[in-house]
């Protein structure tokens, strides 16, 4: 199968592109973006450089995902292309372009194309906030109060997604991931703790929180979402329309004192300042379930441990040290 994984540059596209290439049931991986990937992840491809190729084009032009389709024999499209809360905020109209009419383009060039399976990233932003649902794990069963552009803008794309499948007959499964981390995660704030305590003691620096570390969130690692996303796409279809992702809630101050297992001389240190709900955030869920994953697919995230190790290592690879020592 080939597969092109549009937004194949960020947090999750980069991870997604690394999984389907190491598959050997995947004979071409195309990856869509306006920025090359990062040199590491092309570092990581191994023996599946021979399957990837990188195409520099934008997901507001309908022309440009016709053409690589086409040229490219893909045959399953992955979305992955989003602009992210923070940038919502600064660059509104981009954010239309590629969100709302990105995601229609990617949804439309399946269809005239013929691609036979499309999977997309909607959000746990969908959700609304916890306090909507009490304490208990949200589930794909609730109903969605989104508070944010760009919530709404995910909950826009299952809608548009819905229509495709009743209209066209296409496959179209979402995944609602969390707070995604991993080597390289940059915006919102959030995002950007969560993959820096982890990215900067890799490489010998410090991590100096600008919060107490104290608050709850429900965290999918990078290589999670690749994972069930690979999982997802070998499939024809899906017993339902939308999978939750991540585990139990975790806060900063757990996710350091797994860092210290692999390194102990880590300086990781948090402020007094109880961490806000920023406008990046909108109003999210903490405690997001996911037992429609494991029924459906057997799908369970790693430990938190091992995502870390994995963590360490791509921020190594990325600064040129070799791997930590067994």
């Amino acid at each position: 199968m080939n597969i092109l994984v549009i937004g194949g540059s960020g947090l999750f596209g980069g991870k997604t592109v690394l999984h389907l290439a190491r598959d050997p049931e995947v004979d071409r991986v195309i990856s869509l973006d306006v920025v090359p990937p990062k040199d590491w992840i092309v570092k990581s491809l191994g023996d599946g450089a021979s399957k990837f190729e990188f195409v520099r084009a934008d997901v507001s032009k309908l022309e440009h995902l016709l053409d690589t389709i086409s040229r490219c024999g893909i045959d399953r499209l992955v979305n992955l292309a989003f602009i992210l809360p923070g940038d919502i905020e600064t660059r509104p109209r981009l954010s239309v372009l590629v969100n709302q009419l990105g995601m229609a383009n990617a949804f439309e060039a399946a269809r005239l194309m013929g691609v036979s399976r499309v999977v997309y990233a909607s959000s746990e932003g969908v959700y609304g906030p916890q306090a909507e649902y009490g304490n208990r794990d949200v589930t794909e069963d609730d109903a969605m109060h989104p508070q944010s552009t760009y919530a709404i803008g995910k909950q826009l794309s299952e809608l548009l997604a819905a229509r495709y499948a009743d209209l066209y007959g296409l496959s179209m499964t979402a995944i609602r991931p969390p707070i995604g981390y991993g080597h390289g995660g940059r915006t919102p704030n959030v995002i950007r703790w969560f993959s820096d305590i982890v990215s900067l003691p890799a490489v010998g620096q410090p991590f100096l929180a600008e919060v107490d570390g104290k608050s709850p969130h429900s965290l999918a690692a990078a290589d999670d979402v690749a994972a069930f996303i690979r999982i997802l796409i070998k499939t024809p279809s899906s017993p339902h329309p939308a999978y939750n992702l991540g585990g139990p809630p975790l806060t900063l101050r757990d996710v350091a004192a797994a860092v210290k297992k692999y390194l102990p001389d880590a300086r990781i240190e948090f402020s007094d300042r109880p961490e806000q709900m920023d406008g990046a955030r909108g109003g999210i869920p903490y405690r997001l379930g996911m037992a429609r994953a494991r029924e459906d697919f057997g799908y369970q995230p790693m430990p938190l441990e091992e995502a870390v190790l994995i963590h360490i290592s791509d921020a190594r690879l990325d600064a040129g040290l070799p791997p930590l020592a067994p």
